[in-house]
Order: C-alpha cells, then sequence, then structure tokens
C-alpha cells in the first residue's frame, strides 16, 4: 500500500482545489474543445450584455478608491514582510511591470488599433479612437484593477503576517468550511486560467517570430521546441527564487523592452510617433470619464472585456506584487504602479500602434486589409509589421527573445504564487521543489489544451470567473477600509 506523505506546512485545500480543477478543466475541454469554447462564449456573453454597467462602474470606481486610499493617511502604512528581501525601485518596477503584461502587450499594441479602425464609431474620428482606445484600455483603470488585491493583501497582513496568501486568508478568520473552499476556488481558478491564456497568445507570437527570421513553416513542432525551451528557463527561474531568478529575468527583459521599443522609434518615423501618441493620450486624459461610463458598442465588445480579463488575473498580479514590495509604503505602490504600468503601456502602444499606421499610411503594409481579408493570422501580421521597419531582421530576432523573456516571467510569477498559496501561512517560503512542480503544471497542462485546439475555453472561462470577481473584489475594499480603521485604533 502506497502511503504518500503531504508535508504539514502545505495547505491540503489548495493542493485539492487546484489538482481537482485542472483535472475537471482538461476533461471538459479535451473531450470537446470547439463545444466547450462555444459554450463558454455563449455565458460571457450574456453575462457582459447583463454586467456592462456592472464592469464600468467597479473600474472607475476601483480607479479613484486606490487614488483616495493612496493619498490618504492608510497610503503611509509600510509593508513589513519578515523574511522576504527589499528590492530597488529598478527591480521592483521591473517585476511589477513583466508580471502585470507578458507577450500580450507585445500583441495588442501592434494589432489592436486594427480592431477599431475596421469598425469605426465615426468615420471622422475613426483614426484618433483607433489610437486612443488602445491607451485607455491599458492605462489606470486596468492596473488600479491589478493592484486592488495587493492593498488588501498588504493591510490584512500588516494585522496578521501568518495569514494565508488567498481570499480566505483576507476575508475568513476561520481557515476552514464551504465559504473559504469557495473563495479559493476562484482565487486559484483565475491563476490557473490565466496561464493558460497566456500560452495561448504567447506561444502562436514566438512561433511567427521565429518562423520568420528562420524562413520556416510554423508546425507543431516548432511550438513543442518553444515550449521545451521555456519550460527550461521557467523552471531554472522560479528554483533559484525571486532573488537570483525572477528577479535578474524581469530586469533583463526591461532592458531588452527599452532597447527594442526606442530602436523602433528612432529607426522609424520619430517625430510622427512622438505627436501621435502625445496627442493619443491627451485624448483618453481629457475624456477618461467618458470614456470609462459611456456605453458604446466598443465598451460592450472590448472594455467589458478587458475589465473582465484584468480582474481575472489581478489574484496572480496582485500577490506576486506584494510578495516583492517589502519595505514600500501602500502608496508606493498605488502610485507606483498606476504610473509605472501606464507609462510601460504608453511607451509600448504609442510607439508600436503608430509605427503600424504609419506603414499603412505610407503603402508599405496594409494591415487593415490583411485584417479583414484574414489573409495572415494576427500573430503572423504583428512579425509582419515589425519586420517591416528598418533593420526589420534585427528587430524581430530582438522582440522573438523579450517575446519569450515576458512568457517566462509571467510563468515564474504564477508558479511562484500558487507554491506560496499552497503554504498554511504567509510566513512559511515554498520549497524549491514545489515552486519547480507547479512550474511544470502550469506550462504542460495548458499546452497539452493548446495543441488540442481548446485555446478559446481558457480565454472565455477566464472572463466568465471575473463576474463573482467583482463581487469578491468589493469585500476586498470593504476589507481595506475595516483592517485600516483596525490599524489605526491599535
Amino acid at each position: 500500500m502506497i502511503n504518500l506523505k503531504i508535508n504539514p506546512l502545505w495547505s491540503k485545500t489548495v493542493l485539492f482545489i487546484t489538482f481537482s480543477f485542472l483535472l475537471i478543466l482538461s476533461s471538459y475541454v479535451i473531450f470537446d474543445p470547439k463545444g466547450s469554447a462555444s459554450f463558454l462564449s455563449t455565458v460571457y456573453s450574456f453575462f457582459a450584455v447583463n454586467f456592462e454597467s456592472a464592469f464600468l462602474i467597479f473600474g472607475i470606481l476601483t480607479f479613484v478608491t486606490l487614488v483616495i486610499i493612496g493619498v490618504s493617511s492608510i497610503g503611509s502604512n509600510k509593508i513589513i514582510i519578515t523574511g522576504r528581501s527589499t528590492y530597488s525601485y529598478f527591480s521592483w518596477g521591473s517585476m511589477l511591470f513583466a508580471t502585470g503584461m507578458g507577450a500580450a502587450l507585445l500583441y495588442w499594441s501592434t494589432y489592436e488599433w486594427l480592431v477599431y479602425y475596421t469598425n469605426p464609431i465615426s468615420e471622422d474620428t475613426k483614426l484618433l479612437n483607433s489610437r486612443s482606445y488602445p491607451l485607455f484600455h491599458w492605462m489606470f483603470t486596468g492596473w488600479a484593477l491589478y493592484i486592488l488585491p495587493t492593498v488588501a493583501f498588504a493591510l490584512s497582513l500588516l494585522r496578521n503576517n501568518n495569514a494565508p496568501l488567498t481570499f480566505s486568508g483576507i476575508l475568513l478568520n476561520k481557515q476552514s468550511g464551504i465559504f473559504r473552499i469557495i473563495l479559493d476556488l476562484f482565487f486559484i481558478g483565475a491563476i490557473l486560467t490565466g496561464a493558460g491564456v497566456g500560452l495561448a497568445l504567447s506561444f502562436p507570437l514566438m512561433s511567427a517570430a521565429v518562423s520568420k527570421i528562420f524562413d520556416i513553416e510554423p508546425t507543431i513542432y516548432l511550438d513543442f521546441m518553444m515550449l521545451f525551451i521555456c519550460t527550461i528557463i521557467v523552471c531554472t527561474s522560479v528554483y533559484l527564487g525571486v532573488q537570483n531568478g525572477i528577479k535578474r529575468l524581469s530586469n533583463l527583459n526591461i532592458i531588452l523592452v527599452v532597447i527594442f521599443l526606442l530602436s523602433v522609434l528612432f529607426i522609424g518615423p520619430t517625430q510622427y510617433i512622438l505627436s501621435n501618441t502625445a496627442n493619443s493620450v491627451s485624448y483618453v486624459v481629457q475624456n477618461y470619464l467618458t470614456l470609462s461610463l459611456i456605453k458604446t458598442k466598443y465598451s460592450l465588445d472590448w472594455t467589458v472585456f478587458y475589465w473582465a480579463w484584468y480582474i481575472a488575473l489581478a489574484p496572480a498580479v496582485g500577490t506576486f506584487i506584494i510578495n516583492v514590495s517589502n519595505n514600500k509604503t501602500i502608496r508606493e505602490v498605488i502610485f507606483g504602479a498606476l504610473i509605472i504600468g501606464s507609462l510601460g503601456c504608453i511607451f509600448h502602444i504609442g510607439i508600436l500602434s503608430n509605427t503600424s499606421i504609419y506603414l499603412f499610411e505610407e503603402g508599405v503594409l496594409n494591415s487593415p486589409q490583411i485584417y479583414l481579408e484574414k489573409s495572415m493570422t494576427t500573430h503572423a501580421l504583428v512579425i509582419e509589421t515589425i519586420s517591416s521597419v528598418n533593420y526589420g531582421y534585427f528587430l524581430t530576432i530582438l522582440f522573438a527573445i523579450i517575446a519569450v523573456i515576458f512568457l517566462c516571467t509571467t510563468y515564474d510569477s504564477s508558479s511562484y504564487i500558487l507554491a506560496t498559496a499552497s503554504m498554511k501561512n504567509f510566513q512559511n517560503k515554498p520549497s524549491r521543489s514545489l515552486r519547480v512542480f507547479f512550474a511544470i503544471i502550469l506550462m504542460i497542462q495548458p499546452a497539452l489544451i493548446m495543441f488540442l485546439g481548446g485555446t478559446d475555453s481558457f480565454m472565455w472561462l477566464l472572463v466568465i470567473i471575473s463576474v463573482p470577481l467583482i463581487f469578491i473584489f468589493t469585500l476586498l475594499i470593504i476589507s481595506i477600509f475595516y483592517n485600516a480603521a483596525k490599524l489605526k485604533k491599535s
């Protein structure tokens, strides 16, 4: 008889939920990939239509609430985490941005403008909207939704530094019962489906880049090769830990991203990019309330989708940020994330979107026509855009390297988060073997479903999870003020 021993420091509930979720989801998707995606898409459409106002209002209220917390006395509380390293602002900002964005930002920065240009609200303003809506979707509100759990975790830990780093750890005094299982199910489910979506976006992008560089056909064997390379990098980095692995990989990533984007900026139409980016940012800032609250066909199809996306990814991003924010004040975390995150996204989208638009206007690459005719996959179109710039071959190589590192930093943090959440209390650091184990699970399981054609199911399930998370996030906001009041009295 086999006797399986579980480390007494591990949370059996979290481990059970993790494996049960993976098993059930895999079975459901693998059995009928197209049918499951179609059903989940229908469910999401129902929620999007019926909860459109809730998403829009909650998004702007979260942003306003965090700004108020940041400037209030609550923001002066310092996060003190025993046994965790303190990082420089550069390393902290690098890890914060790499965890929150990933390769998806490279993809949408080059591509999203096409969605609005080919389906305009108004012909007179379609180019302005095409430049502005991507910026709006990746700026302040998205980052506010990301860091809401971070602030809630911070104040919870200030009151009880042994609390588990899960929703139940914040909201429940008793770490048992059905409510704990429900809260942890949504916490873990969001992380696992987020990992699946990350692979779905990143691997086709990396394969398209490699096939362009080496002039070869993208095949499943190329996908497997990229999976193997990324798995080795992720496992090595997460084995080394935050200080020696994740931090260094994130720092390298930010340096390469800055080199890449500045190269595109100065090699390409510099004045065109700068002036149009400035105009678009000005338009977004001046019309932020209108863009946030007024319903349009973009708000239903895209703003709701993005806010749902951020809410669903927030448990993973927020949990990792708290892990690397030792000796930072809550004010620094809030405004650091809002400013660093938003500026980083403006930097990406302003340069890559306007480069693509310039190539279209100059007749070099007719991206709108390619998009409408679907004569090229969207991932291949992104790579074609990069390669159409002067010195495009070398920029494509750099782009491919950045995409790989972006993916790896995202999975590093997700693996570390799940391993940390699997501990009974926050003070117990997860072992290297547990971190590596989760890294392998997070890479292999979604990849299997991806190769079997079930990636859309991950995407729709991720955004469906965001609907109940709105209610959980509302409880997190209440917990922030409750814990702040208790701290003030003590």
